[in-house]
């Protein structure tokens, strides 16, 4: 196979996972690839660290070094590599990651066995308890909320080793082709973080093609180590945000009319139940990101005419697909207490 992939990789301040990432990568038995690396104005020697390493393969342009000079995180960075990019296929990986030798070669098989494959997920497993899984996939739910059908099970159960479609892919470990994103468009700058890959795959299945998750790649992955430096209110803030906008700009007028309210409410309730918990700027951002969505109302308004203008397929096709509800019990762990979510069992 010819086929050239672009992997980007964004960073800030996580100059420790950078060689076992890097090394992994260079050592692939596939080797029809260039990493683009921006750099959201670390300052932790990043930049220097991969020059002083990698003199090689950065004079070769097997790695391109981007300086951004602000922290733009995760959707904007990866807009900014995206332009560098030169080749048909875009691979999303973190920092926090390493991967076998047969992780490319597995991965860009997925796209010859499936048809209508426009994106496509590894296998996630987590690198310190290497027997289990990261969260992998997604699945929508009639609450609005996404099912995460994935952490801390077993990563040897059959139930995890087939494909199948999904929802949404995970930023960790996705791969694109270049034409999709040339299609659907890429990541929306106004995301900055959390939800921006579950809207760019929306975008994908309402274009008619599929996102997938694929088991023969693996990936090892620090979860959740590259969001340690911000606050939790803020990141609900954008999580809370980025839905709404999501949702605004992707659905059907029909279904806006049910999954709008129903998020609303049931995102108040979560609030209150985080005033209970005394987690006053939890309670308060949840608002501020209603306010956001409010405010940006007509510029979400303009996106979403020219979103829906490549629509090709129905919410309710979609759903026939992609929809999967969980049982109550599952909200509870979700919410109340989300580490016994390893005991809820996942079936397809």
């Amino acid at each position: 196979m010819e086929d050239l992939i672009s992997i980007i990789i964004v960073n800030w301040n996580w100059k420790k996972w950078l060689k076992k990432c890097f090394d992994t990568l260079l050592e692939q038995t596939y080797q029809n690839f260039e990493i683009i690396f921006v750099d959201n104005n670390s300052s932790d020697d990043s930049i220097e660290f991969l020059e002083k390493n990698y003199k090689k393969y950065i004079s070769e342009s097997k790695i391109v070094i981007i300086k951004n000079n602000e922290n733009s995180w995760f959707a904007w960075g990866n807009n900014l590599g995206y332009k560098y990019s030169n080749w048909e296929y875009i691979l999303l990986l973190n920092n926090d990651t390493w991967v076998p030798k047969n992780y490319l070669s597995n991965f860009i098989k997925a796209f010859y066995e499936i048809p209508n494959l426009w994106s496509v997920q590894s296998k996630l497993v987590l690198m310190n308890d290497d027997q289990n899984l990261d969260a992998c996939w997604w699945f929508w739910t009639n609450l609005t909320f996404l099912y995460h059908f994935w952490l801390w099970k077993n990563k040897d159960l059959p139930l995890y080793n087939k494909s199948f479609p999904v929802f949404s892919n995970k930023w960790a470990s996705m791969m694109l082709k270049k034409e999709i994103i040339e299609k659907v468009w890429f990541f929306d700058d106004d995301f900055w973080c959390y939800y921006e890959e579950t809207d760019l795959c929306h975008r994908i299945w309402i274009s008619w093609y599929e996102c997938w998750y694929y088991p023969e790649a693996v990936c090892y992955h620090a979860m959740w180590w590259t969001s340690l430096n911000f606050k939790n209110s803020f990141i609900e803030f954008h999580n809370s945000k980025n839905k709404l906008l999501s949702f605004l700009k992707n659905f059907e007028v029909k279904n806006l009319l049910y999954i709008v309210p129903t998020y609303i409410i049931i995102s108040i309730g979560i609030s209150f139940g985080r005033l209970l918990q005394w987690r006053f700027s939890h309670f308060i951002w949840i608002y501020k990101s209603f306010w956001w969505n409010i405010i940006n109302f007509r510029y979400t308004l303009a996106k979403r005419k020219k979103i829906q203008q490549f629509r090709k397929k129905t919410d309710k096709e979609i759903f026939k697909i992609t929809k999967k509800n969980p049982r109550l019990i599952y909200y509870i762990y979700l919410f109340i207490n989300w580490t016994k979510l390893k005991n809820y069992e996942d079936k397809l």
